[in-house]
């Protein structure tokens, strides 16, 4: 039998790591910078099956209030197991000190909860305010 939380739990702990946004901030719009790249590589291309393969495109960044760091959005297009290229998907990555605090990145799949989430956080972050996981 199973019990009744074991679902609610999981659930919160693979899509918000059970941290509440509780951190208003405002976003401005940054130039995107050597050092972004060099985040995108580390925390969202190196885990593809063929990272040297990688695209990217559209690529933003903005800088948030109360120093809460980044974030870069944009997207990215991987070859799958076949070899052949699956399609662009959008990304997400937060950055604070350096390091990627929260990522997004989309699925080639018709019930793609990673590109949701993705794309509702670069839409909050392009709208100039959004609510972000921090110590107030």
């Amino acid at each position: 039998m199973r019990h009744p939380l074991i679902a609610p739990v999981l659930a919160c702990a693979l899509l918000a790591g059970c941290v509440a946004n509780d951190t208003p901030v405002t976003t401005r719009p940054a130039p995107f910078v050597d050092r972004d790249r060099a985040l995108i590589q580390s925390a969202i291309i190196d885990d593809m099956k063929d990272p040297g393969a990688a695209q990217l495109r559209k690529l933003v960044a903005y800088d948030l209030s109360e120093g809460q760091g980044r974030v870069l959005c944009g997207e990215v297009n991987g070859k799958n197991s076949f070899g052949a290229y699956g399609g662009f998907q959008p990304f997400f990555l937060r950055i604070k000190d350096g390091r990627a605090v929260t990522s997004y990145v989309g699925a080639a799949a018709s019930d793609d909860v990673w590109g949701r989430l993705a794309t509702k956080g670069c839409t909050a972050a392009a709208s100039g305010q959004m609510m972000v996981a921090g110590a107030k």
